[in-house]
Order: C-alpha cells, then sequence, then structure tokens
C-alpha cells in the first residue's frame, strides 16, 4: 500500500525516510520538524531548481498512523507514504523499504519520534555536496521532554583528516545511530541494507558496515537530528530480553568487529568500554531470567572468551557489570545465570510483608536485606555496602531508611519506597530527598491519594501495588462442614482503631437470634501490651470491651486465642470480621477468603477498593443481618468461592512479583 505524490521529473538531492508505528500521537513533533525544515531559508537557497523527499514508511500500525500520513502526504508534494504487508517489528524492514524507494542523492534516516534538525541537515548536505562525500555525520541533541537538552557525541577533529582517522574518531566519540547523511551510491553499490532478522544492535552493525566502506566522511559540528528521550528516561523501544536478544547481541558485536577488522581496527578497543558497559546494563535491567536456557547464556558468553584479550583492557566502573563480565569469560553457566539477574536490595526496620515473598523474587533477582533493628538504627557500614551492590533498592516503610537511602541513591540505581498507612503520621516523607526516588508504592487506592495529598508528592511518581496472598497455601475449609458458619473471628484486636467493640456488637446480635454464635480473638491481648496500660483512652477503650461482653453474657463465646498461624487455622471459622476504624487493606479478613471462608468488613475509607463490594456493610446490623442469611450453606458457600477466586485473580504472591518486576524494569 502506498501514497505517492513524487515529482517523476524531479531532481532530488535528498531523501528523508521515516520508519512509523503507532505513532499517531507522537509524530506530530517529527512532522513539524520537517514542515520546517522544507521552508527553511538556507536549505531553500541550497537547493536551488533541486528538491527535497520525504518517504514515510508504516510498519502495519494498530492506530490511526497511516490515516494521518496520508492526509500529510496530499498536502505536501513529493511527501510520499508506504505501508509493510504486516507488522515487522523493528524498524529495519521500514527502513529498507524507504532506502529502496529513494531517489536523493543522499539519504537520511529519522526515526518517527525524533525531529530533524534544519540548520544541521542544511550544513551537512552542504558540506556533503561541495566534497563529494559517502557519509556526513554530526553530533546528536538529546531531548529530555519537558526537562532539559544535552548535546551528546561532539567530535574535535583536525583539519584534512584521513578516512581511516575520521572513523576512528567517530568510532571512539560516538554512538554508531544510523541518522547520518548516506550517499544513496554507497548504500545501493555494496547493498547496504538493514538485517530484519535483528533486532539488537541493528543500527550499529548497519552504520559499521557501511562506514567502513566509506572513501571520503564529513564532519559539522550541529546536530543532524533531535533525539526525544521519554518521560522518566525510558526508551520507547524498551521491554524484556529474552534468550533471543542475547544471541543478536553479541551476533551483532561480532559482525561489527569483522567490519572494522577489515581495516586493520578493531571496535572493542576503540568503543568497547561504552558499548558492553551500557548493552550489559540493559541485559541487566530487562533479560527475563525465565525465559533464557542454558544454550542462549553459552553462546552469550562464547564472545566474551573469543575477545578475552580486547576485554581486559576494557575499565568496567560498573560493579554489577565487571563482576558479570568475569564470570562470562569463565563460562561457567552456573554462575552466569545467577549473576545476570539484577541484584534487589531490600531494605527498612521491619520486613514481614516483603520477606515471604523474596524465595520467588530469588528466581528474577539476587537479592540481599539490610534489616534495621529499630526504625532509625542501623550499622552504616553494612547498609552502604550493600547499597554500592545493588541496582535496585526496595525500602518497606516511608521512615528514617528512606530517607537515608534516598541521600546516597547512585543515579544509575531505581529506588522504590513502600508506604503503608502509618507513615502518614510521620514526617520522613517530608525529609525525603523526593528527585532521588523513582517510585513511591502505595497498598490500596486510597493510601494513594493520602499520601499524594499529605506530602505533595507528584502523582507520577506514585504506584499502588496490593499486598500479597499465597492464595494456594491456606488449609482449605470443609466446604460440607455447616457449624463453621457459627464462627468468627477477629485477627487483631489491638489498638482501638481495630473496631473490637463493634465486633463483640455483631456477635451480641446474631446471638439474640442464634446461641451457637462465637467469636474468636487471634493475636496478643491488650493485657499483653505495656503500652496500652500507660495510654488512658486505649486502657478506658478496652475495658468498656470487658463490660459490655460481661453485661451481655458472652464471656462464654468470646476466646482469646493468642498468636495462631492463620495458615492452619483460618479455616475453622467462616467469617473473619473487619471492623475497623480505618486501615491500609486489612489482611486477616482477606486470608478468609483464601481458605475458602468469608471475610466482612465495616465501610472503611477505601474498603471498596480493595475487597468485594457485596461484602461490605454500612454498619453492624447490617454485617449481623447478612452472616444470618449465611446459615444456608450452600449461598455460603457460593459467596465464599467467589471470594475465594477474587483473591486470586487481584492478589496471589505470583501477581505481586510480576507487579514488582515490571515496576522495576519500567521506572
Amino acid at each position: 500500500m502506498s501514497f505517492n505524490t513524487k515529482n517523476a521529473g524531479a531532481d532530488y538531492v535528498l531523501s528523508i525516510v521515516v520508519p512509523m508505528h503507532n505513532a499517531d500521537n507522537k509524530l506530530g513533533a517529527c512532522v513539524d520538524s520537517l514542515e520546517k525544515l522544507i521552508n527553511y531559508p538556507a536549505l531553500v537557497e541550497l537547493l536551488g531548481q533541486r528538491e527535497i523527499e520525504v518517504l514515510f514508511v508504516d510498519d502495519k500500525s494498530s492506530d490511526n498512523t497511516y490515516t494521518t500520513l496520508s492526509k500529510l502526504c496530499e498536502k505536501y508534494e513529493n511527501w510520499s507514504l508506504y505501508q509493510t504487508e504486516s507488522n515487522s517489528g523493528s524498524p529495519s524492514t521500514p527502513r529498507n523499504i524507504g532506502i529502496d524507494r529513494a531517489l536523493g542523492q543522499y539519504i537520511f534516516l529519522l526515526d518517527g519520534d525524533d525531529e530533524i534538525d534544519a540548520k544541521g541537515i542544511t550544513t551537512g548536505l552542504a558540506l556533503a555536496l561541495k566534497h563529494d562525500h559517502d557519509l556526513v555525520r554530526g553530533p546528536v541533541e538529546v531531548n529530555y521532554w519537558g526537562e532539559r537538552r544535552t548535546i551528546v557525541d561532539r567530535l574535535k577533529l583536525t583539519e584534512h583528516m584521513s578516512t581511516e582517522d575520521m572513523i576512528v574518531a567517530i568510532a571512539s566519540g560516538q554512538s554508531l545511530n544510523c541518522s547520518a547523511l548516506w550517499k544513496r551510491e554507497l548504500l545501493n553499490h555494496h547493498n547496504w541494507r538493514f538485517d530484519p532478522a535483528t533486532r539488537m544492535g541493528e543500527d550499529l552493525v548497519f552504520t559499521s558496515a557501511a562506514m567502513n566502506s566509506a572513501s571520503s566522511i564529513g564532519y559539522v559540528d550541529h546536530p543532524l537530528f533531535h533525539y526525544m528521550r521519554q518521560p522518566g528516561g525510558g526508551d520507547s523501544a524498551m521491554h524484556y530480553y529474552s534468550g533471543r536478544e542475547l544471541r543478536e547481541l553479541v551476533t551483532s558485536w561480532q559482525r561489527v568487529e569483522d567490519s572494522f577488522t577489515g581495516r586493520g581496527l578493531s571496535y572493542l578497543a576503540l568503543h568497547g568500554d561504552r558499548t558492553i558497559n551500557y548493552a550489559l546494563r540493559l541485559v541487566i535491567r530487562y533479560l527475563d531470567p525465565t525465559n533464557v536456557d542454558d544454550g542462549d547464556l553459552r553462546y552469550f558468553a562464547e564472545f566474551f572468551a573469543r575477545h578475552k584479550v580486547a576485554l581486559r583492557e576494557i575499565t568496567f566502573t560498573d560493579p554489577h557489570v565487571k563482576d558479570l563480565v568475569s564470570v562470562l569469560g569463565k563460562a561457567d553457566i552456573k554462575a552466569i545465570t545467577e549473576e545476570i539477574k539484577p541484584r534487589l536490595l531490600i531494605a527498612g526496620h521491619d520486613l514481614k510483608f516483603m520477606k515471604p515473598s523474596i524465595p520467588l523474587l530469588r528466581k528474577k533477582y539476587q537479592v540481599q536485606i539490610d534489616e534495621w533493628p529499630t526504625e532509625v538504627l542501623h550499622t552504616e557500614s553494612h547498609s552502604q555496602k550493600w547499597l554500592e551492590w545493588a541496582d535496585f533498592i526496595w525500602v518497606e516503610w516511608l521512615t528514617a531508611a528512606s530517607v537515608w537511602y534516598s541521600e546516597r541513591v547512585k543515579p544509575t540505581q531505581t529506588l522504590v519506597v513502600r508506604m503503608h498507612r502509618y507513615e502518614l503520621g510521620r514526617s520522613y516523607g517530608d525529609q525525603i530527598k523526593r528527585e532521588a526516588v523513582s517510585a513511591f508504592v502505595t497498598i490500596a487506592p486510597h493510601c494513594m491519594e493520602d499520601l499524594i495529598e499529605r506530602f505533595e508528592f507528584d502523582r507520577g511518581k506514585v504506584r499502588f501495588i496490593p499486598n500479597f496472598y499465597f492464595t494456594d497455601s491456606y488449609k482449605q475449609a470443609d466446604s460440607s462442614e455447616a457449624n463453621r458458619v457459627f464462627q468468627l473471628a477477629i485477627i487483631g484486636a489491638v489498638p482501638q482503631r481495630k473496631g473490637y467493640l463493634k465486633a463483640l456488637q455483631v456477635l451480641a446480635k446474631l446471638r439474640e437470634t442464634d446461641k451457637r454464635y462465637s467469636l474468636t480473638v487471634m493475636g496478643k491481648s491488650y493485657k499483653e501490651l505495656s503500652w496500652v496500660a500507660g495510654d488512658p483512652l486505649e486502657q478506658a477503650y478496652f475495658a468498656a470491651c470487658d463490660s459490655f461482653i460481661e453485661n451481655n453474657d458472652l464471656t462464654d463465646s468470646v476466646h482469646n486465642l493468642g498468636w495462631v498461624n492463620t495458615y492452619e487455622s483460618v479455616h475453622e471459622y467462616g467469617f473473619v470480621l473487619s471492623t475497623s476504624e480505618h486501615e491500609g487493606s486489612h489482611v486477616g479478613p482477606g486470608e478468609a477468603f483464601c481458605a475458602g471462608n468469608q471475610g466482612v468488613f465495616l465501610p472503611w475509607r477505601g474498603v471498596e477498593y480493595v475487597y468485594p463490594e457485596t461484602s461490605v456493610f454500612e454498619d453492624t446490623e447490617a454485617m449481623a443481618e447478612y452472616i444470618l442469611r449465611m446459615r444456608n450453606l450452600e449461598d455460603f458457600n457460593r459467596v465464599a468461592k467467589a471470594g475465594q477466586d477474587y483473591m486470586r485473580s487481584n492478589y496471589d504472591i505470583s501477581l505481586f512479583v510480576d507487579r514488582v518486576d515490571t515496576l522495576f524494569r519500567s521506572v
């Protein structure tokens, strides 16, 4: 499919090839820069009667990219549009189509989310035409959207440099992107095209091969294009890597090295430090270790063994990259399997909510722990040691540890801080170096809103990742056991905000109808906690609870069980009550659902976003009425099964690990 407005008799001096895919919402800046270019006075003067053409190649987009580009090409003569028959999955095929159809003396390859620089292109084209260069390159302006601009890949050259010296200077001082002015005759004579089968390093392979075949190379000290860095620093093409990407990466490196060997040069010697460092950082961050086999790792390691002499000359400043290169050179597959995983440090004063997830996290990460004895005390040398080791840092609780790490984390590391709820009453969120934190995680939607309101954090930095459950690890209730519908439980009755008195009120209401109901209290009694005795309000509250039990003849119906293993015991209790004033997510009633029973809730703020709304009741009377209706075992089991399915589909540990993994690899 194509839309062609070319002037068949035109003398084209420049063809600009622009691959596009699902770019309808981001092609505006690119198009604006092209419109500016064709009207740029200095370029119009340079061209005279000659013309330039723009060739868009849509890689079978699923959005409105093709339609939008069609309308643009109707507007401008010499703007043409082509489309692949099916999506190819990389820019290589669209670029090749553009090169094949280009008529210009020179070709410039521009990505659809970047911008062309009118002054740079005009200056570069004038130089190319004057000296009949095969290739003209320039520095790159990197535009960090909404943040800053900087120029990279700038070279300091002397006059009258030989082609070989130019190649050495470019390979040493620039990333070998393909966005340059290429003489079409050079590309066609050698049939230089992109390899559609390669998605890792395709620019590097193409540029190395074509540049090393050039007889004359020029350079202008002005950017030819602006690379548009995505917000937050993520590249638009980033995705999880598999064994395929590992193989493609080292295959590309070898092809590049071979291109330079033909000129008696070594790319590894010229630019290997930056290329290998950068690529291995990406591998560490984006590789999915569960999607790589021993054969992939062995193939990857062979490159490092083959070039171990050259690699010894490279200084790897990143400690993880350095250790990975070391084990790759030894071809120890077991060691490589572990070392290629990202390094995750879990830190904080109370890690009870994170420790159970560590065995599953270790399938994708190397994991270490920095557990502080108290909220503020820690061994600084120990913390510093693991800080230096880590790629990713997860700090549990928005407290002193989060502040400490935010003041020391490196720009190359990713710091995530999880807030539960009680931190809203502390000042650590005011103290934290928030620009050093990649993301703040909350355990419930309402906690997310509270965090943003309390500390005025940037909403774009706040994420919601709910608590997890080992949903299939709970001993299951016997669906034929009818007596359990009369067994109520509350897991944690202290402090008073847990609403123990309301749970007692529910029990009293139930026993007015059926004396079989009882309430079991799991966790420490207020009498075991010395701080309660020192708090007059708490002391008075629990004294009132004791009086309520006595006055309503509940003494034999309330059982204090103390600490229990809920995985083994919660299946015995048909209903676990949440009568709290406020909660983050309240784990206990969720455990009831996991065991095949039910959690029931009073309407603390945000509960409807955490648990099924059908399990939330306006007051203790409505809760009691519902529990009475559930004496019908068939109805009880139906609701319990729906609740269990809800927990598995929303809160299973596997989902938590995937959510954490996705977060770390995307921020």
